[in-house]
């Protein structure tokens, strides 16, 4: 019996699915100026991450109580996931901007700026996302709280949430939950997926093989085609989507909807090549490659702007070994550590 998300291959597939869309969207935008994804085609990568944030919440936490003690190492293991590589990066912008060396990083320079990052106050580029998660974890454990008391409760929590979000809101603000309330209904339609975690996991694949894998693959095709330049091929779109393309497409159900269906049939074909082992490392280091390959990109374009196909292949490679390093040095280590201190009795 599965017990634990190291033991199913394709999470890391889709991790690395979707950090390769935000990587072909950001190569795309900074070598053909959005010709080949349009812009804001990255977004449905963040959704895919999103998504499987939710899943993996509810995978790994529903099914027990929600006691003082399992709150707190939840939170110290969400934690030690993310936070030692994402201040590792922030120091390191913060370092190179304030000494003027001439890299292109992401603009965090004053005090202000540093401390806005570190709480999740605001976050620069690609930096952004990782704010969105931390308010998804602690809307978790209201929602884990609530699935202790009945399931009732907890899909009543889950659509109030939900519905919340799809209000329409018009916040001055930067990574609060006012501004990425359009968000959340991925980490939500997550989380109610992964109420079911176990019936999707344990589907006989021996049975339902061939309709299993059609079904990924037809979703996969629906998924691509939702990049916006390609979107724009086959449908007139909205003019606000237009004049906006990087921040509408979280409004629409159709891309919860194409993303779901991405998502569950992935998890349920299980296909060779969510699961491979080169997917498989690419996924484990997917953290680190999200928050480095937008520098890399940007640092290889200034260095050879004439060469778009030979950057974007630098830029790759260049990223898996950085993102290969800080995992091996920074993400594990330091999880490990923070794990032990953090959740002793």
């Amino acid at each position: 019996m599965i017990t634990h998300s190291k033991d199913i291959p394709v999470f890391n597939g889709i991790r690395a699915l979707a950090v390769i869309v935000v990587f072909a969207s950001h190569a795309s935008n900074i070598f053909f100026n959005g010709f080949l994804t349009g812009f804001g085609g990255g977004q449905l990568g963040v959704m895919l991450f999103f998504m499987l944030s939710g899943f993996l919440m509810a995978f790994l936490y529903l099914d027990k109580p929600s006691t003082a003690r399992a709150q707190r190492n939840f939170l110290v293991n969400r934690f030690a996931r993310i936070y030692p590589m994402f201040l590792v990066v922030v120091a390191a912008c913060s370092l190179v901007n304030t000494m003027g060396l001439p890299l292109l990083v992401y603009r965090i320079k004053t005090p202000d700026e540093i401390l806005e990052h570190l709480l999740f106050i605001r976050g620069d580029n690609v930096l952004w996302t990782v704010g969105p998660e931390v308010i998804f974890y602690v809307l978790f454990l209201a929602l884990w709280k609530a699935r202790s008391v009945s399931v009732g409760l907890f899909f009543s929590a889950a659509i109030v949430m939900a519905y919340i979000a799809w209000l329409p809101m018009n916040v001055n603000a930067t990574n609060s939950l006012f501004t990425l309330h359009d968000k959340l209904p991925y980490f939500i339609v997550g989380c109610l997926i992964g109420m079911y975690s176990k019936k999707i996991l344990e589907i006989d694949q021996n049975r339902s093989g061939f309709a299993l894998m059609a079904a990924f693959w037809v979703s996969l095709a629906v998924f691509v085609a939702s990049f916006p330049q390609i979107l724009r091929l086959l449908i007139d779109l909205p003019t606000e989507f237009l004049a906006a393309p990087w921040s509408m497409p979280w409004a629409y159900p159709f891309y919860i909807v194409a993303t779901a269906s991405l998502f569950i049939t992935a998890v349920m074909a299980r296909p060779w090549i969510l699961t491979n082992g080169g997917v498989g490392f690419i996924g484990k280091i997917s953290f680190s490659f999200y928050l480095l390959h937008y520098i890399v990109l940007e640092n290889v374009q200034h260095l050879m702007p004439t060469h778009p196909l030979r950057c974007i292949a630098l830029a790759a490679v260049m990223t898996v070994v950085l993102s290969s390093l800080s995992y091996l040095a920074v993400e594990i280590p330091m999880r490990n550590l923070i794990r032990r201190l953090g959740t002793k009795s």
